[in-house]
């Protein structure tokens, strides 16, 4: 279910979201943390439903219960460890990767808004969901890079944030190793590419009868890109689609290693539609 793309509410210069800010920035390892961890979360929600109306076009209800559990576990007070809280809520949505019930496109996406959203609420973590996917979750490469080039295509590029600390920064072989990897990547969607409808079509028949993350980054690019078609009302050309993509094999051909960038500020106009790139 979604509500119009009309309808859309200035979360993020809300009084409701400064109040969020100001009571989480009290957080505290040792005391007090529950409180501050409730509002860093709803603060958070707030930025996920910006994200997710810029991206999709609309609120929904999957993104309005986003997270929904979590302010009840953090003051839940036999429950005494913060990290616990996390944990039991990663191993329960579906829309974090390694949790059993993850398995359909609008899971992925959610997982997809979730990481592209924090850099609006979260000074720690100023990364996009590409960065993210390449900081925090290299392993998941086959099934999220797809994710990041149908939502936003632009953002799949050498030049990213790099954390000072993390191992992108600190060891350049690994840095080679990992664009290598979403390198081989691209070139699997590439040639898994349909060049006709019926291709298409076969291809959506075959991925549909199997969860996405055992679809192949080719049928997984498809699965979501049709769902976004639904969400903003878009017709795609197939040719159109293989020179978008092998623009971007391009850009990683002129590299060998992933560059260091400065901090991108995501979009806060709240009325705002990105329009998809596939879009013709």
């Amino acid at each position: 279910m979604k509500l119009p793309k009309s309808f859309a509410l200035n979360l993020l210069d809300s009084k409701m979201r400064h109040f969020f800010a100001k009571e989480s920035n009290k957080w505290n390892e040792k005391g007090p943390w529950r409180f501050p961890s409730v509002c860093y979360t709803l603060e958070h929600k707030l930025a996920f439903l910006e994200r997710e109306h810029y991206l999709t076009g609309h609120y929904s209800l999957r993104g309005i219960f986003h997270d929904w559990e979590k302010p009840f576990l953090y003051i839940t007070p036999w429950i005494k460890d913060e990290k616990k809280i996390q944990e039991m809520h990663r191993n329960f949505s579906p829309h974090h990767m390694g949790c059993a019930k993850t398995s359909k496109a609008e899971h992925l996406i959610e997982m997809y808004i979730d990481w592209d959203c924090a850099a609006i609420t979260k000074p720690d973590k100023p990364l996009n969901a590409f960065e993210t996917l390449l900081h925090w979750y290299p392993e998941y490469i086959n099934i999220m890079l797809p994710v990041c080039l149908a939502m936003d295509i632009t953002s799949v590029k050498p030049e990213i944030y790099i954390h000072p600390w993390h191992e992108l920064n600190k060891n350049h072989e690994y840095n080679e190793y990992m664009y290598k990897q979403v390198q081989q990547v691209l070139d699997a969607i590439i040639r898994r590419l349909p060049s006709n409808e019926n291709q298409l079509r076969l291809m959506f028949n075959q991925a549909h009868e199997r969860n996405i993350i055992y679809c192949h980054p080719t049928e997984i690019f498809f699965l979501i890109l049709q769902q976004q078609q639904k969400n903003l009302k878009f017709e795609v050309n197939l040719q159109d689609i293989r020179k978008k993509l092998e623009n971007v094999v391009a850009k990683f051909r002129v590299k060998k290693c992933f560059i260091g960038s400065d901090k991108t500020k995501p979009v806060h106009d709240y009325k705002k539609i990105q329009k998809n790139a596939f879009a013709v």
